[in-house]
């Protein structure tokens, strides 16, 4: 959050408030409705551009006048309307004195008050003409050319308390600041007020409206070059979100799109990775074997790769050559096999291994390449193989996974006696 400070608050300065208003309208038994005040009362009303004015049914009326809302000084008198099958019905006409909608201050706006106890609350001409020209996005709507309510002051100091709010995981009251802030510069807000708006969706696992304020930050960062880091947190979170989400189609697909807009090696290897593991669990070994190479290639050019990290993305190389399951390709994977084993021994060596998960990867190594000889029909170079596995195996027994080293323990049995009596054919 730190780092788009001054960058925002130049943004601010430079900036009309005589903006765009959006105002998030909401879904109920699939009917947006658009939250509004009238008279200090909260309400939800349809937006209905066909409705002459402000629709009010009687329950919510009498409501109104009994709480003090309304009094007997804001009803104006009657009119008459025509109905669906064409019949005029009488209705009464009243006075709203304030109707605060998106953070526009409306006086004296004229209402009918519809003789039905369960008419809809419509929010008609007698508001739009008076807000201006309005337009539907999304889930939201759009007042073009409003003034905002809040000075360039307020809103910087929405900012500053967001970016607290933010950085302490209060992330509902985050939003409401920087709902603020978008809703006061519309589609020249700093798309990283989107990307953060995303971040807080996120954490509180509402996932579809974060999707939609990272893809809102895409939009506003478009043809910015001096904006791709933001295209590149964004993509990477929706990678992420749509992950979690188990859709991974959609996963790696913003995977691809985020190692697109990033030069930092760290972060690309990253998306690479998890590119690499998609193209694997389906199967696709040609593709997976293309995206883990690429991290073997950006691995060289880092000074401060751990060996073990390298280690493990050359032993799936190794592992998907081998299961290609061609001739050619076993020789290729035990290559790469051979290549993990010199940089765990160089490991055990330097400084040792210590962590369960590594000296598992390091035994697992051995393992693979037992299997690929085995597929060559090699039976005395796949037992060399299988039984340093097996001394591993033991000789770290107590340092790694019972369940693991049981499933293993029987695996290596299992492959040695196969070869011991191909031997003996």
């Amino acid at each position: 959050m730190k780092h788009i400070i001054a960058i925002f608050l130049l943004l601010i300065s430079c900036m009309s408030i005589n903006a765009k208003v959006r105002i998030h309208m909401e879904k109920e038994a699939g009917v947006y409705k658009v939250p509004c005040s009238v008279n200090g009362l909260k309400l939800k009303f349809i937006f209905d551009t066909g409705a002459a004015s402000v629709c009010i049914s009687q329950t919510y009326a009498e409501m109104m006048l009994e709480n003090g809302y309304l009094d007997e000084s804001d009803i104006l008198g009657k009119s008459q309307s025509t109905i669906a099958d064409g019949s005029n019905i009488d209705n009464v006409v009243i006075n709203l004195r304030k109707v605060e909608i998106g953070g526009l201050s409306l006086e004296n706006v004229s209402a009918v008050v519809v003789p039905t106890q369960n008419a809809p609350l419509l929010l008609g001409q007698s508001v739009i003409q008076r807000i201006g020209k309005v337009s539907i996005d999304g889930e939201y709507l759009v007042i073009h050319n409003a003034a905002s309510e809040y000075t360039e002051e307020e809103l910087d100091a929405f900012f500053d308390k967001a970016e607290k709010l933010f950085d302490n995981d209060q992330n509902l009251q985050a939003l409401d600041c920087y709902k603020k802030i978008y809703e006061a510069y519309g589609d020249e807000t700093n798309p990283w007020i989107l990307y953060s708006m995303g971040i807080c969706f996120s954490r509180l696992r509402d996932y579809n409206s974060s999707i939609r304020c990272h893809l809102k930050a895409i939009e506003l960062a478009a043809g910015e070059e001096d904006e791709e880091d933001v295209k590149f947190e964004a993509y990477y979170k929706l990678g992420l979100i749509y992950y979690i989400l188990k859709d991974s189609e959609e996963s790696v697909k913003y995977y691809i799109l985020a190692s697109e807009y990033t030069d930092n090696l760290s972060m690309k290897a990253t998306c690479y990775n998890e590119i690499a593991f998609y193209y694997f669990s389906k199967q696709n070994f040609i593709n997976a074997i293309d995206y883990y190479k690429k991290i073997e290639k950006i691995h060289n050019q880092m000074s401060k790769i751990s060996l073990l990290e390298k280690a493990t993305i050359i032993f799936q190389i190794g592992l998907c050559y081998g299961m290609k399951k061609n001739h050619k390709d076993y020789y290729n994977a035990i290559e790469y096999f051979d290549k993990a084993i010199n940089i765990y021994n160089t490991q055990v060596k330097k400084e040792g291994i210590s962590d369960k998960k590594d000296l598992q990867n390091y035994i697992e190594s051995y393992i693979p390449k037992g299997s690929a000889f085995v597929c060559l029909a090699k039976a005395e170079e796949a037992i060399n193989v299988l039984s340093i596995a097996k001394e591993l195996l033991m000789k770290y027994k107590d340092k790694i996974d019972k369940e693991w080293y049981e499933q293993r323990r029987k695996e290596l049995n299992s492959l040695l006696s196969d070869c011991y009596s191909a031997l003996n054919e």
